[in-house]
């Protein structure tokens, strides 16, 4: 990371690297200014990873649908309809 790179607060830190966060949906995660320390699916398990010497950090869910595309919806064009007899 250069001196460019670095990151006064957690807060900065996700916003910075808002798409990076895409491979952790569904997972429980905590990261600090300068990277995540620790992700995993259950809460507990994630707290277990947190390295005991950290103290600013963040924790935060990433939910499965925080990343899902919106839906693109096509117009659909109407032909009057001939009447046969």
């Amino acid at each position: 990371m250069t001196k460019l790179d670095r990151h006064h607060s957690p807060k900065e830190w996700h916003q910075a690297n808002k798409k990076e966060l895409k491979k952790y949906r569904g997972e429980w995660i905590a990261y600090t200014k300068e990277g995540i320390i620790a992700h995993h699916p259950h809460c507990k398990e994630m707290f277990a990873q947190i390295p005991d010497q950290t103290i600013d950090f963040v924790i935060e869910r990433i939910y499965e649908t925080e990343f899902i595309e919106p839906l693109k919806f096509l117009p659909i064009r109407f032909r009057n309809v001939k009447k046969h007899e």
